[in-house]
């Protein structure tokens, strides 16, 4: 279970909700009265800020009105500490409401009235919303550049909850990726060793259940009890105590001190019961459950995970649901129901795909929001330099004005001026329609290219799917087809010579040979053993193929890359064989080879990730040697002195280790080589293929800290290569 804690999203927001939630009918009346009897503009603003946040709780369009007011009087005056303020608490309200777009512009705004009365402390505020914001949308690179900002300037003035809070949403941001999780865990401690320096109780606790999460994801318990013992108790009988608490039961029970362990997720259950809190619900009732798993009691595992799963429904929790089918279809198998393992196993996929059509869509909606934000903020200067030159018409008359008045003289060298200003005017309007019309024509051209952007990337990731389970199945109907042969032959034999025993056994005593009976009798018995054996050999291959098809947890394991690579290239073998006819064809001999180096190591890796990569590049090997001119020549022509070859060599290179996948094909243009990890790019027909294969595998060796590089030359052949730390 993983749960990012990210404390003082928007800074003052909480508190002035709870504050104002009470009495808020009366405070607002009496707001309301003041305004009337006052005579001071400048407080007129803060009466309307204050009249907006009564409302930020209950009514946020109501809010945003009085914003609004304190906005518009605020711009009259010039009063740069209101704009600044009131601005702020709009884009919290936006924020608030889902409107993040509108809340950057406010927020913008307000960083813009906070530098120019040099008010750094509001400064550091807004770069520290605004890095939310960006975060929420998952632009990670933008988030860390805003908090970085903040964090210098709260040092800068040496505002320790300022600087607590920018140091601890900088390990947040650090932490949703599994490689800089070490970065992260530096980001927690300097957080929380500056928030003992506070008086904040939240930041403490946040910073250290942040730090035990940490520490429990890299399975070093020891360190994970102790600060989440130490979240505990500061914040223990809240909403935030469900999740040290739920980890806690999790740790204990994987030390094996299980009455501990339920006491922990008992507790965790009450606060969240007590509270109708049912996401923190649903997290501690799958903690619940993997305890009872690892304890063995299968029966009460199951239903806690169907309880959970009801709730993840009713709240579409969606990660939380995948967490409880995957656990379920692992409990089932485990007691030997694979009709219920399996069903679980593919409502775990169905979640999966919709989680991952819901990223591509918020993928599609950032480049679309951004760009709406791009375009908001030219419009903002259009109205910028629009508003410029109407200044300078008026300043141009106050200048006729006064010099008319130094006589006629004058009048000569001031309608030449004007002519001259004018000239200017119409030119500026000229070039701000001519901008605005581009605009309008690039918005029409990136609106249609992200609707024809979504359709294909769902047609080509569906095709690419559906083409790897067919290599996949093909492979292992073949695999399991020979022990399947062997069975049923010896069945049939054994069968046969229960009869001659039957014969036999029916004839008289004195014609009866008992020494043919034993004879026969050991051949079924030799028999039987035969079918045990390819019988035990099926049941491996299909257990084999259950835990390679089972999606992947995303968890490291010691794996022997040598069994990996064989198992994969027998795969892709048979699985390209039954695909497609032609394979193997009149002309066309493939033959395949392997070089393994018997000292490598186990390296520590996803085997499922990790063989997918290898089924996808010697999937493409086979391809490119199977019905071509150069393959056919290969092979009718003995004195080439090759026939077409798929060669797979591992090597071991000390701290890491190489996997080579090798073909004499007829290779790869030097002018598209550079090009064949890029998404979507492919040079096969049209609906038979979607050119994300290599460009996925590329991810999934960068993921594990590896490198993949092509070696190519034309009627040479090409050779992948593979680079893994030990």
């Amino acid at each position: 279970m993983t749960i990012f804690k990210y404390i003082l999203l928007f800074p003052l927001f909480y508190l002035v909700f709870v504050w104002h939630s009470v009495g808020q009918t009366y405070r607002s009346d009496s707001l309301l009265n003041s305004l009337e009897k006052l005579n001071d503009d400048s407080v007129k603003v803060s009466h309307y800020l204050e009249l907006g946040l009564e409302f930020l709780g209950s009514d946020i369009n109501k809010a945003i009105f009085y914003f609004d007011e304190a906005i518009s009087l605020g711009n009259k005056l010039n009063y740069k500490k209101g704009l600044a303020d009131a601005y702020n608490a709009k884009g919290r309200a936006y924020a608030q409401q889902g409107s993040f777009q509108e809340g950057i512009l406010s927020f913008q705004e307000a960083l813009k009235n906070f530098h120019d009365i040099n008010d750094k402390t509001g400064e550091a505020n807004i770069l520290s919303n605004l890095g939310s914001i960006y975060f929420l949308l998952g632009n990670s690179t933008r988030a860390l550049e805003l908090h970085f900002e903040s964090l210098k300037l709260s040092e800068e003035l040496d505002n320790k909850l300022r600087i607590g809070t920018s140091l601890n949403n900088i390990g947040t941001v650090y932490q949703k990726n599994p490689n800089t999780i070490n970065e992260s865990l530096g980001f927690f401690k300097k957080s929380l060793k500056v928030f003992q320096e506070t008086e904040s109780e939240q930041g403490k606790a946040t910073a250290a259940m942040n730090i035990g999460e940490v520490y429990f994801l890299k399975s070093k318990y020891d360190s994970a009890i102790y600060f989440h013992q130490l979240a505990l108790e500061l914040c223990d009988g809240t909403l935030d105590a469900t999740f040290p608490l739920t980890q806690l039961g999790e740790i204990n029970a994987q030390l094996g001190n299980f009455q501990k362990a339920f006491g922990f997720h008992r507790r965790a259950l009450e606060i969240s019961e007590r509270l109708d809190a049912k996401f923190e619900l649903t997290q501690g009732l799958i903690g619940l459950a993997k305890t009872q798993r690892k304890r063995e009691d299968f029966e009460s595992a199951v239903n806690t995970l169907e309880r959970a799963k009801i709730i993840a429904k009713e709240i579409d929790a969606k990660n939380e649901l995948v967490d409880v089918y995957l656990n379920l279809s692992e409990i089932h198998a485990f007691v030997g129901d694979y009709k219920a393992a399996y069903e679980n196993e593919i409502n775990a996929k169905s979640v999966k795909e919709e989680i991952a059509k819901s990223s591509t869509e918020k993928m599609i909606q950032q480049l679309q929001f951004e760009f709406e934000l791009d375009k908001k903020e030219a419009e903002i200067a259009l109205l910028q330099k629009d508003t410029d030159l109407k200044n300078a018409a008026v300043f141009n008359q106050r200048i006729i004005i006064f010099t008319s008045l130094g006589g006629l003289v004058m009048f000569i060298i001031i309608s030449i001026s004007l002519f001259k200003n004018n000239l200017s005017k119409q030119k500026a309007n000229h070039l701000l329609q001519a901008q605005k019309e581009e605009i309008h024509a690039q918005r029409e051209k990136v609106e249609s290219a992200f609707d024809q952007l979504k359709s294909a990337q769902a047609q080509l990731i569906q095709s690419e799917k559906m083409a790897s389970l067919g290599e996949l199945t093909a492979g292992v109907a073949h695999e399991i087809q020979n022990p399947l042969n062997f069975v049923n032959n010896f069945s049939e034999v054994s069968s046969e010579l229960i009869d001659e025993i039957e014969q036999e056994r029916a004839k008289s005593a004195d014609k009866r040979s008992e020494a043919f009976i034993s004879e026969v009798l050991r051949d079924v018995k030799t028999n039987l053993n035969k079918i045990t054996h390819h019988g035990k050999r099926a049941d491996a291959i299909v257990k084999g193929m259950i835990a390679h098809s089972r999606p992947s947890t995303g968890e490291k394991e010691p794996t022997n890359i040598n069994s990996l690579c064989e198992e994969y290239l027998r795969l892709s073998y048979h699985g390209i064989n039954s695909k497609d006819k032609s394979f193997n064809g009149e002309f066309i001999t493939i033959e395949t080879k392997t070089n393994l180096d018997p000292n490598l190591p186990k390296v520590n890796i996803v085997p499922q990730n990790i063989g997918r990569v290898l089924m996808n590049i010697l999937s493409n090997a086979f391809q490119a040697l199977n019905n071509n001119e150069f393959s056919i020549k290969k092979s009718i022509n003995p004195g080439s002195g090759c026939k077409p070859l798929v060669t797979v060599s591992t090597k071991n290179k000390g701290n890491k280790i190489e996997i080579s996948v090798k073909d004499n094909g007829p290779g790869i243009p030097d002018s598209i080589k550079d090009k064949i990890f890029q998404p979507f790019f492919t040079t096969k027909p049209t609906g038979q293929g979607t050119g994300l294969g290599l460009s996925l595998s590329y991810d999934i060796i960068k993921a594990h800290g590896g490198e993949i590089t092509v070696e190519s030359k034309e009627g040479e052949g090409t050779e992948f290569i593979i680079t893994l730390p030990v």
